[in-house]
């Protein structure tokens, strides 16, 4: 589930919008089109929002899991001044979508595995995701800078089926696959000689490379509630892979990363007649 709605038709009139989440592990994959039973009222700007409960490792490798708040914004039809309207429902074909990730901190007193370690800052990272959407099914990817706590690039796609199998019900299914950035793999699962030696010898030093980093599995459901409320659950499973898997802190830690999401969102509408 994304925060996001990634139902911009790709083209001149293509608009972004951002939304800061809270600071937990949260990848905004492209976002499940509202089932039939939700036709999209009148007006120039109708707007899903909602929030949900996060549950999902406390830092990127931790086998300990934290559940936090995360909003959930839609946009359904966007009207512009002379513009006209640049967002109008679900996209067919290529589409386009602003894509973030947010990994919460890693603060060392907090777990005894990681003594000597130094605490982290929460992380976010911002970019453009694209795909096609061919109605039962979608292929998208994703680029991302980082743009606190760490610098460089992230990447990540995945195709998916779709289907309803109700007016009111929604599904998504498909594969994932992340890839990470030098930068981002040092700051999350590299251990400097510094490090190593404040452990004591509990940890080695190690320098992680980036390239492919995890590869798993992910689902979607939406259950329309009313006309205007649906009910959304997102459950995902990542695995380690590449350097990653090989650093000492996922072995301190899990190599398997589970998320699962849960939320409403309620459909506003504004302007027009």
């Amino acid at each position: 589930m994304s925060c996001l709605k990634p139902l911009f038709p790709a083209g001149p009139g293509l608009l972004g919008a951002l939304v800061l989440a809270a600071a937990t592990p949260a990848l905004a994959d492209p976002s499940l089109p509202p089932p039939a039973a939700m036709p999209i009222p009148r007006g120039d700007f109708v707007l899903d929002l909602g929030i949900a409960a996060n549950m999902a490792p406390r830092y990127p490798g931790s086998e300990a899991f934290a559940v936090r708040p995360r909003p959930l914004v839609g946009v359904e039809r966007l009207t512009l001044p002379v513009v006209g309207v640049v967002a109008d429902g679900p996209a067919k074909g290529v589409f386009v979508y602003p894509a973030f990730r947010v990994d919460g901190a890693r603060e060392t007193s907090d777990y005894p595995e990681l003594a000597g370690m130094r605490d982290v800052d929460w992380a976010m990272g911002l970019g453009l995701g694209a795909g096609v959407n061919r109605g039962n099914w979608r292929v998208f990817a994703e680029v991302l800078a980082g743009v606190k706590g760490y610098s460089g690039l992230t990447a990540r796609a995945g195709a998916d089926l779709l289907w309803s199998p109700s007016p009111k019900t929604v599904m998504a299914v498909g594969p994932r696959i992340n890839l990470t950035g030098q930068d981002y793999a040092r700051t999350w699962f590299g251990v400097t000689p510094a490090e190593a030696a404040a452990s004591g010898g509990d940890l080695s030093a190690y320098d992680p490379d980036g390239g492919l980093s995890s590869a798993g599995l992910a689902v979607t459901w939406g259950q329309a509630i009313s006309d205007r409320a649906m009910l959304q659950v997102e459950a995902g499973w990542d695995r380690q892979l590449g350097d990653i898997k090989d650093s000492p802190l996922v072995s301190r830690g899990s190599g398997d990363a589970i998320f699962l999401v849960t939320g409403v969102t309620w459909r506003f509408n504004f302007g027009g007649s």
